[in-house]
């Protein structure tokens, strides 16, 4: 047996949700409707009555409503003249009302409009009337089985007519209530049936469109894994930003993944491989002072050059690790970028290069001396390799608005392509002959944890702008960090421009 998908279930609860909600709603606007029409109807019996009673006057007063219409086996049924002329000249829009004068003394109706019905006239016997013309003033009456309409349920309105202070009759007038409800009932069918078919048709839209944001929603998938969600355009257009968006964080979670990843292996097997290469240096360095390796001390001198440049390695591989511990306190970065400027002067004038500085007046915020001197110098020396063969210059500026404290590092070099950028602070990744891809990531790795911002803007062949923007009091403050405290720290986000 085949089984129901899932978009298939989702589409039927749906309907059926709606569907009993749109009976609800026709079923209340259906009690309106008939409530309304009530009252409308309601309305023209009572002014047909009062005109009746109104024309009734000169021929009550001229003894004329007492008169008998007389039905013989030789003649027809005749209706009081002068008072079915004044039906005859109503003109009612609906032909569910019947109205007319009824005569007490006759227990008869003696004139019925706006069309002569002979069933209804002259010589009935008064039980079929009831009580209903027993009353002495003007009422509203609602009957099942009423004789006027043979048999329908009717609102009647009655308006008893007085001849010198004897009621002689009763001007009535009756609404066929089935009727008004067939009709009624007849408008609320034909608009739950166009809402229906209104539900059918946007359950097939809206599947449509299910399918497609499906089918985007796989290619998605497919360009995250891909590494191209900057480039990944969907079918329907409205929710391109939203996956856009959505790539955009899915890929910087992914990269404090590996940074978290490579940080605890940083932090499990460093130590471990740097004793056995302390132990192989040291060998190495006794060796070379030993008459007999006099021939081999330039081979010697080279394998102690590379293990000091695995040392280094392992030096910033610890770095990433996420246990190592920070001792935060309230600085001034201009003055942390003070104490090394000497330090990355000589580095920029080595490279034909020069440091300028624009110090803005800014408050301290709580810091890692060690690590934002780490930050400024890796990112400085990222610029002047952008800018290696060229003159000009690195600007490092400062400043605060909102409470928030900016530090942006610019340089004049080849700029970053849209593709490299992606991948920036990713652990080993370097567009470098000689880097180690770990410089970026660890000023990633402390960006996270004094819980700041990292945004870049590069264009190719005008240089790059990283700034970071500390916010107070979001630092992770210690060691003691545990695997959800990136998840937790909304502070942490990376915008590329």
């Amino acid at each position: 047996m085949k089984k129901i998908n899932l978009a298939t279930k989702l589409n039927f609860k749906i309907v059926c949700i709606v569907v009993v909600l749109m009976i609800t709603i026709t079923a209340y606007q259906h009690w309106l409707a008939l409530e309304e029409e009530n009252e409308k109807n309601i309305k023209w019996l009572v002014a047909i009555t009062d005109f009746l009673v109104q024309n009734s006057r000169n021929i009550v007063s001229s003894d004329e409503f007492t008169k008998t219409a007389l039905r013989t086996e030789s003649q027809p049924v005749t209706t009081n003249e002068e008072l079915q002329s004044i039906l005859d000249d109503i003109v009612v829009p609906i032909n569910i009302i019947k109205f007319g004068y009824y005569s007490r003394s006759k227990d008869s109706i003696v004139a019925i409009g706006p069309t002569a019905d002979a069933l209804l006239l002259v010589n009935l016997e008064s039980d079929q009337f009831g009580s209903v013309y027993e009353t002495g003033q003007a009422q509203l009456i609602e009957k099942k089985n009423s004789l006027i309409w043979h048999g329908a349920s009717v609102i009647t309105y009655l308006r008893p007519i007085e001849n010198k202070g004897v009621i002689v009759g009763h001007a009535f007038a009756s609404i066929n209530q089935d009727a008004v409800y067939a009709a009624i009932w007849k408008r609320t069918l034909n608009t739950f049936l166009g809402a229906f078919i209104m539900l059918l048709v946007c359950v097939a839209v809206f599947r449509e469109l299910f399918s497609k944001l499906k089918n985007d929603l796989q290619l998605f998938a497919e360009t995250i894994a891909e590494g191209r969600t900057v480039s990944f355009n969907s079918e329907i257009t409205e929710f391109t930003p939203i996956l856009k968006y959505i790539g955009e964080q899915t890929e910087k979670m992914t990269r404090l993944d590996r940074l978290n990843i490579i940080g605890e292996m940083a932090a499990s097997i460093a130590h471990e491989v740097r004793n056995p290469m302390t132990t192989v240096r040291g060998l190495l360095q006794l060796m070379s002072k030993k008459p007999e390796f006099t021939k081999q001390r330039d081979n010697l001198d080279l394998m102690i050059d590379e293990i000091d440049r695995a040392n280094s390695i392992i030096t910033e591989f610890l770095s990433l690790a996420k246990n190592r511990a920070m001792e935060f306190s309230d600085n001034n970065i201009n003055d942390i970028i003070r104490d090394i400027y000497p330090l990355l002067r000589a580095d920029a004038l080595r490279n034909n290069c020069e440091i300028k500085v624009d110090f803005k007046e800014i408050p301290t915020v709580p810091v890692d001396q060690n690590s934002i001197r780490q930050l400024v110098l890796n990112m400085v020396r990222n610029g002047l390799d952008a800018m290696a063969g060229m003159t000009g210059s690195i600007e490092i500026s400062t400043k605060s608005e909102n409470g928030i404290v900016y530090l942006s590092i610019k340089d004049y070099g080849c700029g970053i392509s849209p593709e490299v950028r992606e991948k920036l602070g990713t652990p080993f990744f370097t567009t470098k002959e000689k880097g180690t891809g770990l410089g970026l990531a660890i000023c990633y790795r402390i960006v996270e944890r004094h819980g700041a911002s990292l945004a870049v803007e590069s264009e190719l062949g005008k240089g790059t702008v990283f700034t970071i923007a500390f916010v107070p009091g979001l630092a992770t403050s210690d060691a003691k960090v545990d695997k959800n405290d990136r998840k937790n720290n909304n502070a942490v986000v990376f915008t590329w421009k």
